[in-house]
Parts: C-alpha cells; sequence; structure tokens
C-alpha cells in the first residue's frame, strides 16, 4: 500500500469537486454538511460521517449541498488484498453510510491528518499501519443496521430544512417536528443513520455556519450567535471555543474576509 497526500478541506455550499479520474484510489470522508457525487452511471447523495472508496479510473465530481461540507481526502494506491474484507470489491464507488461517525474512526482521522508534517522514517509505516486500522473501522461500522426506506423517508427532510434553518433549528424538538416524530426517536433514528448523535449533528450545522459568517461578513459576533441559534454571546462564545479550541473573534482574525 501506498499513500499519497491528505487533507481536510471546509468548503461552502454548491462548491464543486472535480470532475476527476485517478490511477489511484480515493478515501472521502464527509465531517460535516452534504455532497452529491456523480459518476458515470448516477448520482451518490452522502451526508455528515459517510465515507466513500473511490476506484482507480472512477470518473467522479461532486458539489456541495446548501450547508456546504467539511471533507477529508485520502488518495492511496492499494492491491485488492490490501482492502479489508468488510469492505466490497467492486468498479463502483462504495458508500460507507455513517461509518465516521464513531470515536476511534475520528481520532483515526486526525492522527493520520498530523502524521503529514511528521519527519522521519517511522511516520509513513505508522501511517500505513494507521490506514489500514481506518479502513477496517470503516467497513465494519458500515455493516451495523441502519433506519428502513420508509424510516429514511422521515428523517431526511426534517434534516434538509434544519441545514437551511440553522438559526430556526434552536432544539432538536424544533428539528423532530419536522419529522412529525417525538423527540427520543429522533435522536434514535438519526443515530443509526448517521452513526452520531442528533445533538453533535446540530452544534455541527451552527458551527458551519458560525465559520461561514465569521469569514465572510463583517457581523458582529452577537449576531451571528443569534443567526446561528444561540440566544446570547456567552453561549455562542463558549460553544465555538469548545469545539474550534479559540474564541469566535480569533477566528475571525484568523480568517479574514476576502477583499
Amino acid at each position: 500500500m501506498i499513500l499519497r497526500a491528505n487533507g481536510i478541506g471546509i468548503y461552502g455550499p454548491g462548491f464543486r469537486i472535480g470532475p476527476a479520474r485517478w490511477t489511484h484510489h480515493d478515501l472521502i470522508v464527509l465531517l460535516e454538511g452534504s455532497l452529491d457525487l456523480d459518476w458515470d452511471q448516477g448520482r451518490i447523495s452522502i451526508y455528515a460521517h459517510d465515507a466513500v472508496l473511490i476506484p482507480p479510473e472512477a470518473s467522479f465530481a461532486g458539489v456541495t449541498g446548501d450547508g456546504g461540507g467539511m471533507i477529508w481526502v485520502q488518495h492511496f494506491s492499494a492491491a485488492d488484498c490490501e482492502i479489508p474484507a468488510s469492505i466490497p470489491r467492486s468498479n463502483a464507488p462504495q458508500v460507507l453510510r455513517a461509518a465516521a461517525g464513531g470515536e476511534i474512526v475520528t481520532a483515526l482521522i486526525r492522527r493520520l491528518h498530523a502524521l503529514r508534517e511528521v519527519p522521519g522514517t517511522e511516520a509513513p509505516a505508522l501511517r500505513i499501519k494507521l490506514f489500514e486500522v481506518l479502513l477496517a473501522e470503516l467497513g465494519l461500522a458500515a455493516r451495523e443496521p441502519r433506519p428502513d426506506a420508509t424510516e429514511l423517508e422521515q428523517l431526511r427532510p426534517a434534516v434538509a430544512w434544519a441545514e437551511k434553518n440553522v438559526g430556526r433549528a434552536r432544539s432538536l424538538k424544533l428539528v423532530a417536528e419536522q419529522a412529525k416524530l417525538s423527540e427520543s426517536h429522533f435522536r434514535n433514528l438519526f443515530r443509526k443513520w448517521r452513526g452520531e448523535s442528533a445533538g453533535a449533528w446540530l452544534r455541527g450545522l451552527r458551527m458551519a455556519e458560525s465559520r461561514r459568517l465569521l469569514s465572510s461578513t463583517d457581523l458582529p459576533l452577537k449576531e451571528i450567535g443569534f443567526r446561528v441559534g444561540f440566544r446570547d454571546v456567552v453561549g455562542f462564545n463558549r460553544s465555538f471555543r469548545q469545539i474550534h479550541g479559540m474564541p469566535p473573534g480569533r477566528y475571525r482574525r484568523a480568517n479574514p474576509r476576502p477583499v
């Protein structure tokens, strides 16, 4: 197995990826948001914590959804025998639904991303070992039970509503009402579908929109917090710092609005 470049990107709504066709594999993990991926035989819609394994010589292109997306990509070359048995062999892109929502997968992705910058001869071998574990974890996680088609039809419109109306989606109860479900039932179905808690997903939506507003507008922090569903700037600052390791004001200074 040969690992090539990897990286994380944060993209706004309607961002286009490709078209591309590589001689190597691509592993795409959607950490936040949604992405429509087109290839020779149709369209695949993927959502936060889905992963897609794209085989060599497959032509594809993508566009992020209304809420944009945070995407991690690893380019790699591998023989069939080096791909875990838990991932089906195919000449088509393989979608691993909700496979990237667990703590182990998240930790592996963070470590692989960090190792890009580590010098020395041991780091490449460690990256390969960690990536092999990541592929195996993704394959196993994708086999866990998921909601049936009827349940998904209830969930998806509510999720789409929240992604388009982040400021109005102030609680999971309000989001669950869009699906005509109780909050507890919505939470249970959502975890089965995405592999993460509905609360973490809603916080991710708020933070993604706040990052966009911080880097693309001059709105006051209080107004940005209100627009993403916080009642006061103190709560917004606290939540932003917990997730990003810095207050929103510092994030804005580090990501200035383009002139």
